[in-house]
């Protein structure tokens, strides 16, 4: 399993993003105007979010304001860690909504267990109820909630929401900087695209993807069972809103497609289809570029063989024997080549080493094709050797 110490969020990247970046503007607005907020995050760990509160704040407080991070775990008092930041034993929910003594200070509170939620839900009603008089007071009470832990969140005047996914083009542009010369196999972007498909909208999980050598992503889904379980990252119960509507939860599909459920194939077929995508977003492209170096290459070899036709590839309609059409050397496709190579009468087959391998070259470029436009995964084989053998003869 990949190491949670070795696949860490790049926060500088994630945060410049437009969703993340949106959620922070937004949360900034809502601290103008609010003076106890909830946070709700519907994700287990969102990688930097400490770090957007206060750059939130900084940017909502026209003067400076203390800002302190407060975690209650389930033997915390919540009263008591409150209070030693104002230089009490204890500062009660009355006590701290009316407290009027500078600097402003904002407490951002997280609770992690049950028994502090409980504690927090009631705290947090209190303030708000304070607050709501209208009256201005020198104090801001921020609370980070975790929906997936539970879903009541505590009343207040404001709430800003943020389950931490990225939509397509972001998770494309995010893994595009992350694996920036990064390449493979061969001179192909395979390997980029299947992070982008398998991690879906989840850049923990790319993180965790990209930690993968290249020959176990092309190994994927299988590969799945290197990357650390955890429990999924988007709460169920979140709002409409905060759901990208595209978005799978790839480890969780790997698990159901492995089991005996009444699931596991509608599972196993989302899984295999990311890397159809992957396959057709990076390798058809790749292979346009490269068939024309590679009918130049082969032209010689053509040319004597079709020196009897004046130079063009008779082509037989499969649907009706008699008919042929008249294909030239610069139109010929990687399955033409394939075809001339299979014809029973006059095979085409080349006596140089290197346009024989050009030619099984084509014959491995066709059989990825053909699963593509059947809308399955090619053979990793299949790709493996027609990259090599196209890299080496053109480089």
């Amino acid at each position: 399993m990949t190491s949670p110490h070795q696949a860490a969020i790049s926060v500088s990247q994630y945060w410049a993003l437009p969703g993340p970046s949106r959620f922070a503007a937004e949360l900034s607005h809502a601290l103008e105007s609010s003076g106890t907020l909830v946070v709700r995050i519907d994700a287990s760990h969102i990688t930097g979010l400490r770090h957007a509160v206060r750059d939130a704040l900084s940017s909502a407080c026209p003067v400076p304001e203390r800002v302190e991070f407060v975690d209650l775990d389930e033997g915390s008092h919540l009263e008591s860690e409150v209070g030693h930041h104002f230089g009490r034993a204890t500062l009660s929910a009355m006590e701290f909504a009316t407290w009027s003594s500078l600097p402003r200070t904002t407490i951002v509170l997280t609770p992690r267990t049950v028994r502090a939620r409980e504690r927090c839900r009631a705290y947090v009603a209190e303030v708000a109820a304070e607050q709501s008089l209208g009256r201005k007071y020198s104090t801001r009470l921020v609370v980070i909630w975790n929906a997936g832990d539970d879903p009541l969140v505590p009343s207040a005047p404001c709430v800003v929401g943020f389950d931490g996914t990225l939509s397509p083009d972001e998770m494309h542009a995010y893994v595009t900087l992350r694996m920036v010369g990064q390449r493979g196999p061969g001179t192909t972007s395979l390997a980029r695209h299947l992070v982008t498909e398998f991690a879906g909208a989840d850049a923990m999980l790319a993180e965790e993807l990209i930690q993968l050598s290249h020959e176990e992503l092309l190994q994927l889904p299988e590969s799945l069972a290197r990357v650390t379980p955890r429990e999924s990252r988007r709460s169920p119960g979140r709002s409409p809103e905060l759901a990208h509507q595209n978005s799978i939860d790839t480890l969780q599909d790997w698990h159901r497609s492995r089991s005996q459920g009444p699931d596991a194939a509608a599972a196993a077929g989302r899984i295999y289809s990311m890397y159809w995508r992957a396959c057709v977003r990076s390798l058809l492209p790749w292979l346009e570029e490269r068939r024309r170096p590679v009918i130049d290459l082969l032209r010689p070899s053509l040319e004597d063989y079709l020196s009897p036709t004046k130079g063009v590839w008779k082509k037989v309609n499969p649907w009706r024997q008699h008919e042929t059409r008249d294909v030239p050397i610069d139109d010929l496709e990687f399955n033409d080549i394939v075809a001339m190579a299979h014809y029973r009468a006059d095979p085409f087959s080349p006596v140089e080493p290197e346009a024989q391998r050009l030619v099984e070259g084509c014959r491995r470029a066709k059989r990825v094709r053909d699963a593509l436009a059947h809308l399955r995964r090619p053979e990793v084989g299949d790709i493996e050797r027609m990259v090599r053998v196209f890299d080496g003869a053109i480089g």
